[in-house]
């Protein structure tokens, strides 16, 4: 029975978000990072004799600045076609058609199914009926799902659609569907995209988010790449997430409590960045640092949030001999003896009294009228820019915007008068 590969955003040539300013990090690399990922798929479908490759949209991460994006993407379609593997693809809410406006001639081993109404490319010798519809426009809000054909009888039937199922927190509801409205076509498995993490959203018929390909910004962090799906006798697809990306990002929190000094408080980088950089296998790792304790060291801190980071990228460079780099640096450090974030009629425990107020009342944080729709419009007519609107009734969405509030303000706050140098 047949094996095939599911990936989905792909995102090519899009910039790595925040990396190649900094001194220190591998520009070349961090640049090339998404013609890497696709050629670890490219390699990987080859050398494994995989006959099938799904995209799920967002091949592409806006229209091109020339024809060179769509040269490679081509280029390694070709590969793919001289080793006997088809490819199927849907545009996602970045490659719509509305989106591009230059477009290239595929090899005839892909098929690109239409936007308007859903297509089916079916593939009798390998027993594969795939069905799928492209975006015609970027904000699309219509649940596709209802369109899409009855399923091909005695074929193993997939559905590929770029979608935010009910309760993906955190994306943009883009040709919305629920995980009932999925299950109720009777296909065998559905292949997903626009969710940046790989996902099971139902085993039997497997729902599935492939993730992305590889990470770009510290919100996709952990291992990137595409899932591998093997049909047994019986018909029952095996899932397996494969990874290939070429970079990772990750989080750390350091625990600075009771640290005397700015040495003392970059020491405490040590044992997680060593954990992050075993769990990454060798490969490149960009970090975000939170440091949080009561500490000596907090006047300091905050009163030369720049020295900080520089110094937490020096010891990050030197204990990873280069491999890892800091991306950016929030601080949440107190000083000792006073209760809460901040010493009560201090500005930085105002700062936490009325940030925590926000993250805990919805209705607070609504009557701020926070509304991105124009900044992110503005952002997304720059070629190469990936907006997502934030989810803001999601508490967690909330609580992220304002833990990014208090890591600008908090040096500001909490810099005078308390400890500082």
């Amino acid at each position: 029975m047949p094996t095939f590969l599911h990936a989905a955003d792909l995102h090519l040539d899009s910039p790595l978000h925040k990396l190649s300013a900094y001194e220190g990090a591998p520009v070349d690399a961090v640049r090339a990072a998404t013609r890497r990922a696709l050629g670890n798929l490219v390699d990987y479908a080859v050398a494994e004799a995989v006959p099938l490759l799904l995209l799920a949209g967002d091949v592409y991460d806006g229209d091109w600045q020339d024809f060179q994006t769509g040269l490679h993407f081509a280029a390694r379609m070709r590969e793919l076609r001289d080793a006997g593997v088809r490819v199927v693809l849907v545009r996602g809410n970045h490659d719509a058609q509305s989106a591009m406006t230059r477009s290239l001639t595929l090899p005839d081993n892909v098929t690109v199914l239409p936007a308007g109404a859903a297509g089916t490319a079916v593939f009798e010798d390998l027993g594969i009926a795939v069905h799928g519809r492209s975006y015609a426009v970027r904000d699309e809000s219509e649940n596709f799902v209802p369109g899409y054909p009855a399923p091909v009888p005695g074929l193993f039937n997939i559905g590929l659609l770029h979608t935010a199922v009910a309760g993906s927190q955190g994306h943009a509801p883009y040709a919305p569907c629920r995980l009932a409205d999925l299950l109720a076509r009777g296909y065998d498995y559905w292949a997903l995209g626009h969710v940046h993490e790989h996902k099971v959203l139902h085993p039997a018929p497997p729902v599935v988010y492939a993730g992305a390909l590889q990470g770009r910004s510290v919100r996709e962090t952990g291992p990137q790449g595409c899932v591998r799906v093997d049909v047994d006798a019986a018909g029952a697809a095996r899932v397996r997430h494969v990874p290939l990306d070429v970079m990772r990002w990750a989080v750390l929190d350091l625990d600075v409590s009771g640290a005397a000094g700015l040495p003392e408080a970059c020491r405490a980088l040590d044992a997680p960045l060593g954990a992050a950089l075993d769990a990454a296998g060798g490969l490149p790792l960009a970090v975000r640092l939170t440091l949080a304790g009561r500490c000596p060291a907090h006047g300091a801190l905050a009163a030369d949030p720049e020295r900080l980071a520089a110094e937490l990228r020096a010891r990050a460079g030197e204990l990873s001999s280069g491999l890892a780099w800091v991306e950016r640096v929030v601080l949440r450090t107190a000083p000792p003896g006073e209760a809460g974030s901040g010493a009560s009629g201090t500005p930085l425990g105002a700062l936490d009294q009325a940030l925590a107020l926000l993250a805990d009342d919805a209705g607070a944080f609504a009557a701020l009228g926070a509304d991105f729709t124009e900044l992110a419009s503005k952002l997304r007519a720059v070629p190469g820019t990936d907006v997502d609107l934030p989810d803001l009734d999601d508490p967690a969405a909330r609580r992220a915007l304002l833990d990014d509030v208090r890591g600008l303000l908090a040096p500001l706050a909490g810099g005078a008068g308390e400890d500082a140098p």
